[in-house]
């Protein structure tokens, strides 16, 4: 009898021990990945920093979530479909552009004069998450939210495209096969690289201009190398799509999940709002700081090029059956195109 109570301190000893381990355990906060395809001074990186810290507040440290600027993890932006569904990463930007070869339908918006601003990708969204969402949900990922770059255009250096025939013999960068298949209908080659190939291929001669946004013309410093613009809009720049790995997301506790969506529910339309509004500022930097001749073509221009681009539209959306057409159509209807 003496043995055991000699024994209790021990054993109450060691279950303490025990229970203030669990206790920190469990208080010990949930650590995510967030893959992102830009630099570590770029907007987009700078704001889902902000978007990390927001959710670090609201589930008071329960999740931390770690920012993965472009190079920092040896991913591609084209694999993040895969690297988030296997959980490499918890959570991973997805730029429709990157993600066309691997979910093809997630990057409709990218089929040439089809969806030109941020308020048609606003009235379509619906669309194409009906649409997305269970192929999403087959390789492992939901959408946690959207938001997208400003309207994509054409950047480069020497002679500037003033017209439809100045494509013609151009070496231009895209970011997915449907712009390659517009740069090819008007005569130009299509050149494809990553973003971090850009400037030195710009030097070389391998590209002589690109598409993307004046928002990334300045953000990514590319301005060192540019001398003209051509602002036919040709398509909205999202969606920019935020991969969350449906596993790591459910094994999260409830109350947990829902401030989660409730920061990403809040944050995103902020998100999209401050990409837009440093567009009209950054296109204004370059033609007032940097001397980028910008050139915006007449409607007459535009309407020939959406003309040219309109068959296109139907063949690349029958190519991926019944939902790629029923998607364009939908798409059609709610723009009037």
């Amino acid at each position: 009898m003496h043995k055991m109570i000699g024994r209790r301190p021990i054993v109450m000893g060691v279950l303490g021990t025990a229970v203030a381990s669990g206790r920190a355990w469990a208080q010990s906060p949930t650590k995510w990945d967030l893959y992102v395809v830009t630099g570590v001074t770029h907007p987009i990186t700078l704001r889902y920093k902000e978007f990390a810290e927001e959710v670090k507040k609201a589930t008071n440290g329960k999740l931390e979530i770690v920012v993965r600027p472009a190079g920092e993890l040896p991913f591609r932006a084209t694999e993040v479909v895969k690297v988030a569904g296997d959980g490499q990463v918890q959570l991973a930007e997805a730029y429709m552009g990157f993600i066309s070869g691997t979910v093809p339908l997630a990057s409709m918006t990218s089929l040439p004069f089809l969806v030109r601003n941020a308020q048609e990708l606003d009235k379509v969204w619906p669309i194409i998450d009906k649409f997305t969402a269970p192929l999403f949900a087959k390789a492992g990922v939901k959408n946690l939210f959207y938001h997208t770059w400003p309207i994509q255009n054409v950047f480069g250096k020497g002679k500037p495209i003033r017209t439809i025939e100045d494509f013609k013999g151009r070496k231009i960068r895209s970011t997915d096969g449907k712009q390659a298949e517009m740069l090819k209908q008007l005569g130009a080659s299509s050149v494809n690289l990553t973003t971090a190939e850009v400037p030195v291929a710009m030097e070389r001669g391998v590209a002589d201009g690109f598409i993307t946004a004046g928002f990334n013309v300045v953000g990514a410093k590319w301005y060192e190398f540019v001398q003209w613009g051509w602002l036919g809009d040709i398509h909205i720049g999202g969606p920019d799509y935020t991969f969350v790995n449906i596993a790591a997301y459910e094994k999260l506790d409830a109350d947990t999940r829902a401030k989660l969506d409730a920061v990403a529910k809040d944050y995103a339309p902020r998100f999209r709002a401050a990409n837009l509004g440093d567009e009209t500022k950054d296109l204004e930097t370059l033609k007032t700081q940097y001397k980028v001749d910008l050139f915006v073509p007449p409607k007459e221009q535009i309407d020939a090029l959406m003309a040219k681009m309109r068959p296109y539209w139907e063949q690349w959306s029958a190519s991926q059956g019944a939902n790629g057409t029923a998607m364009l159509k939908e798409i059609q209807a709610a723009l009037g195109k």
